[in-house]
């Protein structure tokens, strides 16, 4: 009950954060250095309410860069066969891409969604097919992982960026994927049809109580 409370305190938060964003921009360079302290807190609230894998992870630890920076790649090739209801380009991208974005935050690394069934709009993903750098739709669907550093740093970022794809890959069972809970705690949030705790508008929409559980 303890997590349920804390999870939701700092679900307010953020969206009391995100509203103070929404009223700024009604002052467009007015305000730069708030807009970005603000932008600093937003961005420290999501990683701490939105641990994509759960738990508090360590962040990557690297060494001194070494010779020339190179350019690294990698794919993960999402197991849709095995899976075929499952949604995991929704799982790795999140709400607005937001997952996907704090993936790369936290490895260092681009990441995308490539292959068949990748972009949201399937006839234009068939109009597409075959054309100059479309050929990633005639490959199974995947996560492409890049990176560009020295290759000592690159090997490492590469790695951790592997290892949480793979976990995201794992599908959960209904009712208990808290990363899906979470992404739909997030889109509410952004949307503005989050009710916090503190809010007395019943007009107001709200998400179900079994996102706080």
């Amino acid at each position: 009950m303890g997590d349920s409370n804390t999870t939701t305190s700092i679900a307010d938060y953020l969206a009391q954060l995100l509203k103070d964003k929404k009223q700024l921009a009604a002052f467009p360079s007015v305000f730069l250095h708030v807009e970005r302290l603000l932008d600093e807190e937003i961005n420290k609230v999501r990683s701490s309410l939105f641990q994509i894998n759960g738990g508090q992870k360590e962040p990557l630890s690297l060494p001194e860069p070494v010779g020339p920076t190179v350019t690294l790649s990698d794919k993960v090739y999402v197991p849709v066969k095995d899976h075929p209801e499952f949604n995991f380009v929704g799982r790795i991208l999140g709400p607005r891409g937001m997952t996907a974005k704090q993936l790369e935050q936290e490895t260092g690394c681009k990441i995308m969604v490539r292959g068949k069934g990748s972009m949201r709009d399937k006839k234009k993903e068939e109009q597409n097919r075959g054309k100059p750098n479309w050929e990633h739709l005639n490959e199974d669907l995947h996560v492409l992982i890049s990176v560009e550093d020295s290759e000592n740093r690159a090997k490492m970022k590469i790695q951790r960026a592997l290892e949480e794809i793979r976990k995201l890959l794992v599908p959960s069972a209904d009712g208990e994927d808290e990363l899906k809970k979470r992404q739909l705690m997030e889109l509410a949030i952004i949307n503005g049809t989050y009710r916090d705790s503190s809010s007395k508008n019943p007009g107001r929409l709200y998400l179900p109580i079994i996102l706080f559980c």
